[in-house]
């Protein structure tokens, strides 16, 4: 089969499952679990709940909240839990007012973590935000979003405000949207953010405010560049992309990128410079292409052109990946879903070369271009910079057209081939001083003895 046709063929499927997951939590009538405080027990190795489209945001103290997401029992999830760097185990915290799945975690300066948007329990966009605070570990809710979104992007200014860029606004049809709005955390309030215009309802007989973006998109990347300014590249189907300049307050054109992309990833380099990673066309194929922006020059540049002695495209096509910046410098890419199946596989970025690196080596023998080194396939990860150098990979979903890793959950049939589809329970850790994906059962066993459950 060619490469296309079956990533059609393992689009369609996901669509397919997570449509089913959707049937199935709004079959009966939807409840928020809210789950009381309890005596306190050992941590886990594995996350408390399985999950993929969640967030996880590192906390000052250097715990990671866990929150939301698409759980298995077909639902989005309330839940959060806490992963401790120094145990490595879970623990459960307070839980959200509202489900929600492909929403955004964002941490405050005072610590707080405004949690915003997404897809209700009902599979509906939503505005409702809260706040997660940790010294409490309850979450309390606050200003409601302009105009409902989900896989949207959220980013922390200088000043402390919050910009909510783009996203998509119906799970029926393709509405992508061009708004932009802020979020200030002294007043609990959003206003709206860009070209801003006043309108008149007549419906209502009032005016209101509507901050607009150069372009409507959603699956796109918001980076925080080293002015200040906020790169936003991608999503929907173009190559576009638009600088935030909060001094202004003004949404001003870049680029564009070479490609057209979305469920992409973006990551500041210690440069300056920003690394745009992997992603899928206007057509659904998974690309293997990467490229560089440079804010001075306001161009997007392919690697392999910016190093044309050594520059390389990543191994792998990969989308809704992991990347995080390594302590060193370079980026680690992990998982993902790439034109075949989910990816259990990682590579290194190495910013002098502009060069991609398999970890583990090449994977000739097992048919892939890099050796699974993972310990699990998984695609739309959360994932987290730890204090300590390490990067958290928890949760995700496994969808792998060849023998599954994990059976679980296998479940569905389509055109007569049957397709695991796992929502994953499991996490592990990338250590790059030994080159190693760690399971965290194990770093939970070592400080918890053989069972941490």
């Amino acid at each position: 089969m060619k490469s296309g046709k079956l990533h059609a063929f393992t689009a369609a499927a996901i669509a397919l499952v997570v449509a089913l997951i959707m049937v199935v939590g709004c079959a009966e009538t939807p409840k928020t679990i809210q789950f009381a405080p309890t005596v306190a027990a050992p941590p886990t190795g594995d996350l408390i709940d399985s999950r993929f489209a969640a967030t996880a945001t590192v906390l000052a103290n250097g715990q990671v909240l866990i929150a939301g997401g698409v759980a298995s029992e077909g639902s989005n999830s309330a839940a959060a839990e806490l992963y401790d760097p120094a145990t490595g185990g879970f623990t459960r915290t307070g839980s959200l007012s509202t489900g929600r799945a492909y929403h955004t975690a964002t941490l405050l300066k005072d610590g707080r973590v405004l949690i915003a948007g997404g897809l209700g329990i009902d599979g509906q966009p939503v505005t409702v935000s809260e706040l997660y605070d940790p010294g409490t570990g309850k979450f309390a809710t606050t200003g409601n979003m302009l105009q409902a979104r989900y896989d949207f992007t959220a980013s922390l200014l200088r000043n402390g405000k919050v910009l909510i860029a783009g996203g998509n606004t119906s799970t029926i049809i393709s509405a992508n949207l061009d708004t932009a709005e802020l979020y200030d955390p002294a007043a609990g309030t959003f206003s709206a953010a860009g070209n801003v215009t006043r309108y008149y309802d007549p419906s209502i007989d009032k005016f209101y405010y509507q901050g607009k973006m150069i372009a409507a998109r959603a699956g796109h990347s918001a980076t925080v560049l080293t002015d200040g300014n906020v790169l936003i590249a991608g999503g929907a189907d173009h190559a576009t992309a638009e600088v935030y300049d909060p001094s202004s307050g003004k949404m001003l054109p870049t680029g564009p990128m070479n490609s057209l992309r979305k469920e992409h990833r973006a990551t500041l380099l210690p440069n300056g410079s920003v690394l745009i990673t992997g992603g899928v066309d206007s057509t659904g194929q998974v690309l293997a292409t990467a490229e560089l922006y440079n804010p001075a020059t306001r161009k997007f540049t392919l690697t392999t052109v910016a190093f044309p002695a050594g520059g390389t495209n990543l191994n792998e096509g990969r989308s809704q990946h992991v990347a995080a910046l390594l302590p060193n410098g370079q980026v680690l890419i992990a998982g993902g879903t790439g034109p075949k199946s989910t990816s259990r596989s990682g590579e290194l970025y190495d910013p002098a070369r502009g060069s991609f690196t398999c970890i583990g080596g090449n994977g000739t023998a097992f048919g892939m271009p890099c050796a699974p080194s993972m310990n699990e396939y998984r695609s739309y990860a959360m994932y987290a910079l730890l204090p300590n150098g390490e990067v958290l990979i928890a949760g995700g979903y496994n969808f792998h057209t060849g023998p599954a890793h994990n059976l679980a959950a296998a479940q569905g049939t389509l055109g007569g081939a049957s397709v695991p589809f796992s929502v994953l329970w499991s996490a592990e850790v990338y250590n790059p001083a030994s080159g190693n994906f760690i399971s965290t059962v194990s770093i939970a066993h070592a400080h918890f003895g053989n069972s941490p459950q």
